[in-house]
């Protein structure tokens, strides 16, 4: 029999079935339904999906709640011996009041059973889901947490999610990029556009000289993905017939002129045995750059 978490219908349905309203704000009528906790008695959620905090960002938020107060209270549930309680969503608010200072903070006590490390990674999931909270690698990186360490399928977290499987999908496929690209996407260096047309270079070495050139000359999407336009025709001959050493001779040869120029480089065969090398460039200064390169 399937656990019922709730989960997918929001963290508000979640709370209604306790009677506790989370659009109440601390100045509300019906205070009985929110509490202030003491901040020093407040663990952060071990299963947050969120990795990165942009400091920047928490002190404008930490400004603001000098200003305003917190507006959205936090989510939090009792420890086991009853002495403290343990973060569920909200960190980024609970990071910023601590910057700001305050000793208190509003928060939702959830009281249904949220002892796995499951339960709390999807609660905290969901919330960052429907906050908008979450880049594209956080999420894939979160997906991919719940099929490695809880065996959950695309079908199961999309579900959990209210997701489609497709959606689920696309975002696991995120997880094929280079470890330097995966960074780049989870601090916001690129965009989810760019990464997923990165994911169209088969070839390591290219997609990492292909992100470099990205970030160097602040290529559009649209310019990386003209780009890489010829990477996504199938190679189904290339997949079946044999390839001699001359082919990949060239193609090694590509490799290395890539590395060396830091653009896209195509060498073009011909049947007389000539060619032409074809070395890309984006604007004037990348121009320069290479014509730097040969002297």
């Amino acid at each position: 029999m399937e656990r019922n978490t709730g989960l997918g219908k929001g963290l508000s349905a979640l709370f209604t079935e306790r009677n506790i309203d989370p659009n109440i704000k601390p100045d509300g009528d019906n205070k009985t339904s929110l509490i202030e906790i003491e901040i020093d008695k407040i663990k952060t959620n071990p299963f947050q999906p969120r990795v990165n905090f942009n400091e920047e960002k928490l002190l404008e938020l930490a400004d603001s709640i000098l200003s305003n107060g917190v507006i959205q209270p936090i989510t939090v549930k009792r420890t086991k011996d009853l002495t403290g309680y343990e973060l569920i969503s909200g960190e980024r608010r609970l990071r910023a009041s601590q910057k700001a200072g305050l000793k208190k903070i509003p928060a939702y006590i959830y009281e249904k059973e949220a002892d796995s490390p499951q339960t709390m990674l999807e609660l905290a999931l969901i919330e960052n889901i429907q906050r908008d909270d979450l880049n594209a690698m956080e999420l894939s990186d979160t997906y991919q947490k719940l099929v490695d360490d809880f065996n959950l399928t695309q079908e199961e977290i999309a579900k959990r999610v209210s997701k489609n499987r497709a959606t689920v999908a696309n975002y696991l496929r995120l997880q094929k990029l280079i470890p330097e690209v995966k960074v780049s996407l989870r601090e916001n260096e690129i965009s989810e556009g760019h990464a997923r047309i990165l994911l169209r270079m088969e070839n390591p070495e290219e997609q990492k000289i292909l992100w470099r050139s990205t970030i160097e000359n602040k290529l559009s999407v649209r310019k990386l993905e003209d780009l890489t336009q010829s990477e996504i025709k199938p190679k189904l001959k290339k997949k079946t017939a044999k390839i001699d050493f001359s082919d990949s001779y060239i193609r090694d040869l590509e490799t290395k002129l890539m590395r060396f120029f830091g653009t896209r480089v195509k060498i073009n065969t011909k049947k007389n045995k000539s060619g032409e090398i074809v070395i890309e460039y984006y604007n004037d200064d990348d121009l320069e750059r290479i014509i730097d390169k040969c002297n």
